[in-house]
C-alpha cells in the first residue's frame, strides 16, 4: 500500500472506511482467534464440572493441560492457532498503522512485545507442561519452563496493551488511522488487559498462600485477561481488517492472469 499524504496539521488524508467489506481476513480472524480460544477457554467447565477429572486447588488451566495427553493437545490447538492467525493480523495492523502515517517506533515496540514476549511466553508454556509425575528432573524441568512461560505471555500481554492503548492508539487516532469503533474497543479492553494483569498478579499471590480458598478467582481471572487478548486482536482491528480485505483482498487471483513482468495479459 502507498504511504498515505500527511495533511498539513500532521495528519493523513482521510480513509475511505466505505470501502470495507467481510472478506479472508476476517473470517481468519473469528474462525482462527476467536472461536478456538474461546472453546479452550470454556472447556475447564468439562473437566471441572462433568467429568471431574480436576478439582480445587488445582485447577489452572495449567492444570488441566497436565490432566491428561488430549487436555493437553486441545489446549495446544486451542491456543496455538489463534497464536499463529495472531501473529499475521498484528502484523497487518501494524503495516496499516505504519503507512498512515503512526510512527514505526511505537509500534515496533508493541508488536516487539506482543509477538516477541507474548508469543514466545505462549509457546513455550504449551511446549513445557506441567507432568503429572513430579519430583524428577524432567518435571521440575517443565515447571520451570512453564511458569517462565506464563510470566512472560501475561507480562507481555500487560505491557504490549500499555504501549498501545498509550502511545499508538492516541496517534493513530489523531492521524485518522483507526477506526473509531476500533478505538473504543481497544480503549476498552487495553486498559482492561493493562489492569487485569495486575490484578492476576495479586490474585496469584493470594492463591498460593491460600490455594482452596483463591482457586476459582485465579482461574476466573486467568481466563478472563487470555479472553481480553484474544478478543482485543480481534474486536479492536476489526473494521480495519475489514477495510484491508476491501482494499487489499488476500484471495486474489489476478496475478494468475499476469504475464511475469506483472503486466496484466
Amino acid at each position: 500500500m502507498a504511504r498515505v499524504p500527511a495533511r498539513a496539521d500532521g495528519g493523513t488524508a482521510l480513509i475511505a472506511w466505505g470501502r470495507r467489506r467481510f472478506g479472508s481476513r476476517c473470517v481468519l480472524a473469528i474462525l482462527g482467534c476467536l472461536l478456538p480460544a474461546y472453546a479452550a477457554l470454556i472447556f475447564p467447565v468439562v473437566p471441572l464440572f462433568y467429568l471431574g477429572d480436576v478439582g480445587p486447588p488445582a485447577i489452572l488451566l495449567s492444570n488441566f493441560m497436565a490432566k491428561r495427553a488430549t487436555y493437553q493437545s486441545f489446549y495446544i490447538v486451542g491456543f496455538g492457532i489463534p497464536m499463529v492467525v495472531g501473529v499475521f493480523l498484528v502484523g497487518e495492523a501494524g503495516r496499516h498503522l505504519s503507512d498512515h502515517g503512526v510512527r514505526r517506533a511505537g509500534i515496533n515496540a508493541w508488536m516487539g512485545l506482543v509477538i516477541g514476549m507474548c508469543g514466545t511466553g505462549l509457546l513455550t508454556l504449551l511446549a513445557f507442561n506441567f507432568e503429572e509425575e513430579t519430583g524428577n528432573w524432567e518435571s521440575r524441568l517443565h515447571a520451570v519452563a512453564h511458569n517462565i512461560g506464563t510470566i512472560m505471555y501475561f507480562a507481555g500481554a500487560g505491557a504490549g496493551g500499555f504501549v498501545y492503548t498509550a502511545y499508538v492508539l492516541p496517534e493513530a487516532e489523531r492521524k485518522g488511522a483507526i477506526h473509531p469503533a476500533d478505538a473504543a474497543w481497544t480503549h476498552t479492553l487495553g486498559w482492561q488487559i493493562s489492569r487485569g494483569t495486575l490484578i492476576a498478579a495479586a490474585v496469584r499471590g493470594l492463591h498460593l498462600t491460600w490455594p482452596l480458598t483463591w482457586a476459582y478467582p485465579m482461574l476466573i481471572i486467568e481466563c478472563y485477561v487470555i479472553g481480553l487478548g484474544i478478543s482485543l486482536c480481534v474486536l479492536g482491528n476489526f473494521r480495519m481488517l475489514m477495510f484491508l480485505d476491501g482494499t487489499e483482498p488476500l484471495l486474489d487471483f489476478q496475478f494468475l492472469s499476469d504475464d511475469k513482468d506483472g503486466k496484466e495479459s
